[in-house]
C-alpha cells in the first residue's frame, strides 16, 4: 500500500500511480513514535485563536487524497448548505513529501487540523491522546459497516482511533488478447502462474507478469498476504505486525511464504529485475500492451482510466490474487491506506464529526466512489461499486478474504529490506526471516 496515489498511504515519487513518498516513507524518514514522545505534552497548549471563521465553527480538512479532487468542492458546498454554522477548509495536498512534515509540524504545536488522514500512525497518534476514538464518538454500529481487515488497522485496546476512506486490494490484471495467444488461461494458482508466464515468454515474445518492488515497500503489498495464504489466518499477520502473541518472523509460516516467493521469482513468473521496476512503469508495460499480467492494486482502475487508450480500458481484465492450490482460499491485500481521523482536542471535534457522518450517509459516499473510481471502505457501498473491475475486486472483499499488507507496528516496514534481498538473490529465504525478525527486534528496543 503507497502512494504515490492518494488512495493509499504515498511514497516517493512512483509508488502507486508516480506522485509522492511512500506510505512507509514516514517510518523511513523518521517521522514516527519517537516525535510524538514529545508532540503529546504540547496538545493542553493548544491554539484556539483560529477556531471560528465568521462566527463559523472552523473545520479543517487535511489529506492528500487526490483522486477525489473534483467531489471535495462539492460535498463541501452541499454539507455547509445544510450546516451554516460550519466552515470546512478543504487543504488537498499533492502528496506525502508536502503533507507529512506539515501535518508533523501541526501536531508537535499542539494544533493538528480537525480531520485529516493520519497515515501510518494512526495507533500512535491515538495512543498520545491526537485522535478521538470514533468507537465511542459514532457508536459501534458505524464502525460495524467497515470492512473488519480495514477497521483492525486502526484499531487497538477496542478503540477506533480512524476510519477508511478508500480501500484497496489486489489482484492479477491481465490482457485477455496475449494469455489467448498464449493458450493460457488467467492462473488460478500460483503454480498456474509459472506456468503461464512461461508460455508467455516462448510463444508471445511478451513480458509475464509485471511485479513493482521499488521502493522496496512494495514488495509487502505482494508477501505479507502470502503469509496469511501459508497461515490460512489473516490475523496472524496482524500479531506479526505488532509482534504479539508469541509470533516471531523466523516461525515457519513466515519462511514458508518466502521460499514461495523464491521460487516465483527463480521459476520466471515475474519480469527480470523486480526490484528496479517502479509503480508506474509497471502499468506502463501492461497497458501499452508489452507485459502480458501485472499484479498490482486496485487503484489500478482509476490510473488505467486517466492514461491508457479507451480500447485497452475496456478490454483488460483481473483475476483473484492466485491461491496455493486450486479450490484454495484467494487471501488477497485488504486494508485503506486512505483514512480518516478526528482530533481529540479541537474546540470543533463536534462539528468534524458531523463532517464525517456526513460524508459516509450511503448514498453520498456510494456516489463519491463510483464518481472517481475508488473502492469503499464501507460493506453498504460495497455492494453498489458500479465499475465492473472494482466491483469484482470489491467482491473479494465481501467474501472476506482480505488480509493486512500496510505495516503499522514498529519497525515492520523494515521487513522489505530482507524482502528485496531475497527477491535479488542476496538472501535465501531462512536467511531473509532471521533478519526482518532482527530487524523488528533493533526497531523495538
Amino acid at each position: 500500500m503507497s502512494t504515490a496515489h492518494p488512495g493509499t498511504p504515498a511514497a516517493s515519487v512512483d509508488v502507486h500511480s508516480g506522485k509522492p513518498l511512500s506510505r512507509r516513507g514516514l517510518l523511513r524518514a523518521g517521522i514516527g513514535a519517537a516525535g510524538l514522545a514529545t508532540a503529546a505534552p504540547l496538545l493542553t497548549g493548544c491554539d484556539s485563536s483560529g477556531d471560528r471563521v465568521g462566527g463559523k465553527a472552523r473545520v479543517r480538512v487535511w489529506t492528500w487524497y487526490t483522486y477525489q479532487s473534483h467531489q471535495w468542492p462539492q460535498l463541501i458546498e452541499e454539507f455547509e448548505h445544510h450546516h451554516p454554522s460550519i466552515k470546512i477548509e478543504n487543504r488537498l495536498f499533492g502528496g506525502t513529501n508536502s503533507y507529512l512534515p506539515a501535518l508533523q509540524a501541526a501536531v508537535a504545536g499542539g494544533n493538528p487540523p480537525e480531520v485529516f488522514a493520519p497515515h501510518v500512525l494512526a495507533l500512535e497518534y491515538g495512543k498520545a491522546g491526537i485522535s478521538a476514538d470514533l468507537r465511542k464518538e459514532l457508536g459501534s454500529d458505524f464502525i460495524a459497516d467497515f470492512f473488519d481487515s480495514i477497521n483492525q488497522e486502526y484499531a487497538d485496546s477496542g478503540k477506533q482511533y480512524a476510519v477508511g476512506w478508500m480501500a484497496q486490494t489486489f489482484g492479477i490484471f491481465y490482457n485477455p488478447q496475449i494469455l489467448s495467444a498464449a493458450g493460457v488461461q488467467p492462473p488460478e494458482t500460483w503454480d498456474d502462474l509459472l506456468a503461464a508466464s512461461k508460455a508467455v515468454k516462448s510463444k508471445t515474445g511478451k513480458l509475464p507478469c509485471i511485479l513493482s518492488n521499488n521502493p522496496g515497500t512494495n514488495g509487502i503489498d505482494f508477501f505479507w498476504p502470502l503469509i496469511a495464504q501459508v497461515a490460512d489466518d489473516p490475523g496472524y499477520v496482524l500479531k506479526l505486525d505488532r509482534l504479539e502473541g508469541g509470533v516471531q518472523w523466523t516461525d515457519p509460516s513466515v519462511v514458508h511464504a518466502l521460499e514461495l516467493v523464491d521460487r516465483l521469482v527463480r521459476g520466471g513468473a515475474f519480469q527480470d529485475g523486480v526490484n528496479a521496476t517502479q509503480t508506474t512503469q509497471a502499468e506502463q508495460l501492461f497497458y501499452t500492451g508489452r507485459a502480458a499480467m501485472l499484479f498490482m492494486g486496485s487503484w489500478v482502475p482509476q490510473d488505467i482510466q486517466q492514461n491508457a487508450s479507451p480500447s485497452f480500458a475496456h478490454s483488460y481484465r483481473v483475476a483473484q490474487t492466485p491461491a496455493l492450490k486450486s479450490g484454495g482460499r484467494h487471501w488477497c491485500a485488504n486494508q485503506a491506506g486512505a483514512g480518516l481521523a478526528v482530533s481529540e482536542t479541537s474546540p470543533n471535534k463536534e462539528a468534524a464529526l458531523e463532517f464525517l457522518r456526513f460524508l459516509y450517509q450511503r448514498d453520498r459516499y456510494t456516489g463519491v466512489m463510483n464518481a472517481s473510481f475508488g473502492m469503499p471502505s464501507t460493506k453498504a457501498a460495497a455492494e453498489r461499486v458500479s465499475d465492473p473491475t472494482l466491483k469484482e475486486m470489491t467482491s473479494w472483499l465481501i467474501a472476506g478474504n482480505g488480509a493486512p499488507h500496510i505495516p503499522f507496528g514498529r519497525g515492520s516496514a523494515g521487513t522489505a529490506d530482507p524482502l528485496a534481498a531475497l527477491i535479488g538473490g542476496q538472501m535465501s529465504p531462512r536467511k531473509a526471516a532471521e533478519a526482518m525478525q532482527q530487524t523488528v527486534e533493533r526497531a523495538r528496543r
